[in-house]
């Protein structure tokens, strides 16, 4: 069984963030996974990320997701612009480029 297919089998609370970030990635279950990663997004945003966001796979994740999946789940991307606003989040160019079209989408 591949890696993705056993992930698909397990239960959410068992998934390392890692796992979240790459079944996010993957599309796999968003109604159930996207608030899953947006509270630990929100969380890591909160404690103060160590010197900013440079390498973020599940940030990556979240913010790499299509317009309809925000569409679908407006609050979710409010609580991510949220987290994107907030002073000190500094990020690196390659998630700033991604926070950018994750803003471009949202509805006005």
């Amino acid at each position: 069984m591949c890696l993705s297919t056993a992930l698909r089998k397990s239960p959410i609370s068992d998934l390392t963030v890692e796992q979240l970030a790459r079944l996010i990635t993957q599309d796999v279950g968003l109604p159930w996974l996207l608030p899953v990663g947006v509270e630990i997004l929100q969380g890591e945003a909160a404690e103060g990320t160590a010197g900013g966001w440079f390498d973020d796979d599940l940030l990556t994740a979240v913010l790499t997701r299509n317009a309809t999946a925000w569409a679908e789940a407006p609050e979710l991307a409010g609580a991510i612009k949220d987290v994107l606003d907030m002073p000190d989040n500094e990020l690196s160019p390659y998630l700033r480029d991604d926070a950018d079209r994750f803003r471009a989408h949202l509805p006005r």
